[in-house]
């Protein structure tokens, strides 16, 4: 294991991400399972873990498999390689951004990004839910998934169907009850 290799991965996961953490899934299931640092198996619990730990998904994500691939230093490397083209873009924008702000080709990258979201976030429900289950690593978790997407689809489609409004507390509530019942 190279540690330029594991930073210059993680710098490109941090340089092609938009969307935040849940849009790097994709990439960092490609990579990470590609360069045989984890199998699809174990990235669905790196993901699992991520969530359960304080912090920003994508860099408790890249400290996990930094340190099971490097030890501590190659936790730092994984971090630093991922948060220097996110940090990079934020001091550019900061000292640009009166120019930025009402600069239409600016704007237009920034709404023609949003699709490229959109697709990465589909992707990581697939990756998390959809994908372990046709790869015969059935994972509690992956099944798990499974039933939460249709329990919230078919929630979604009688709540619509009836045209109820609900507010934000009255759905976390109901999915935490429907949670609790059948999982």
């Amino acid at each position: 294991m190279n540690l330029i290799e594991l930073f210059l991965v993680f710098l490109k996961i941090g340089a092609v991400s938009f969307g935040g953490g849940y849009a790097m899934i994709p990439f960092f299931e490609t990579e990470m399972v590609s360069h045989n640092w984890v199998s699809l198996t174990d990235y669905v619990k790196v993901i699992a873990i991520a969530q359960v730990v304080p912090g920003p998904f994508a860099v408790d994500s890249s400290s996990y498999i930094g340190f099971r691939v490097a030890g501590i230093i190659g936790a730092i490397i994984a971090t630093t390689a991922l948060c220097i083209p996110s940090f990079t873009a934020a001091v550019i924008i900061t000292k640009f951004y009166t120019q930025f702000k009402k600069n239409k080709y600016v704007n237009a990258l920034l709404v023609g990004v949003r699709p490229a979201v959109l697709g990465l976030l589909i992707s990581a429900a697939y990756i998390i839910g959809v994908k372990p289950l046709y790869q015969g690593t059935h994972t509690f978790l992956s099944l798990t998934m499974l039933k939460a997407l249709v329990v919230i689809v078919l929630g979604y489609l009688v709540l619509n169907q009836k045209k109820v409004k609900v507010g934000t507390f009255t759905f976390i509530a109901a999915t935490a009850i429907v949670g609790i019942l059948l999982f």
